[in-house]
């Protein structure tokens, strides 16, 4: 799983939803900028995990407090490496 393929799912996640986010910026915007609060963030994880049909948990926690500092490239990075391990 590339971080490419990520942002193309996440660019999904945001298609008919408001705020509706520039995605052709996405890469660059802050995760806190379209998910404000942690609840948004798990949402947002489930999401992934079902359009991967993942067979384990996105483990936030894996990730710590500092995902909601990153931007969505960033994270798409950070969730990549934990799918390849």
């Amino acid at each position: 799983m590339d971080a490419q393929r990520l942002m193309s799912l996440m660019g999904k996640y945001f298609t008919g939803r408001e705020p509706q986010p520039d995605l052709a910026t996405l890469r660059e915007q802050p995760v806190t900028s379209l998910l404000q609060d942690s609840l948004d963030l798990v949402d947002f994880l489930v999401y992934l995990e079902e359009e991967l049909k993942l067979a384990r948990e996105i483990d936030l926690n894996q990730f710590g407090p500092s995902v909601m500092n990153k931007n969505f490239g960033e994270l798409a990075e950070l969730i990549a490496k934990f799918l390849a391990e």
